[in-house]
């Protein structure tokens, strides 16, 4: 039971931060999804950037209206998924995409996601992410 919580709580996320032009992200899912204020560091830059529940969906409503952002889509391709007791943690390798084109081969990446489980329910305390790069490949034991 837990791990299909897990599940839903992960896939939820993933639905919540995609976007197209017809259709804003869901912040208010979002915001259930975590325990209080959250925490999300993206490790894609020079320096790691975090951020609250918040500042994220600040941020990324911002480049929205000001146009840099039109579409984006993610997706888990593969999981791993440990528990213990009312804590878990999950490696989340994922897909995305910045454009709405099939023809466009989606990008790669990993989520390093925690979970607490509070008066019975899971929810996401922290997420840290990096896309997959020429330098830095996703191991093979994870995309089992």
């Amino acid at each position: 039971m837990d791990i299909q919580e897990i599940d839903h709580l992960t896939e939820h996320f993933y639905q919540s931060i995609s976007f197209s032009k017809d259709r804003y992200p869901n912040y208010d899912m979002l915001k259930e999804l975590f325990y209080g204020s959250g925490k999300i560091i993206t490790n894609n830059a020079e320096q790691p950037l975090d951020f609250t529940i918040d500042s994220f969906s600040q941020t990324l409503m911002f480049q929205i209206e000001s146009g840099n952002a039109t579409y984006f889509s993610q997706q888990e391709i593969s999981d791993t998924t440990e528990i213990y007791g009312n804590l878990a943690q999950r490696i989340s390798v994922y897909e995305h995409s910045h454009l709405d084109d099939p023809k466009q081969k989606w990008k790669r990446g990993v989520n390093y996601i925690q979970f607490l489980k509070s008066k019975g329910v899971w929810l996401i305390t922290s997420m840290i992410w990096q896309d997959e790069k020429d330098e830095v490949k996703i191991p093979e034991v994870y995309l089992v």
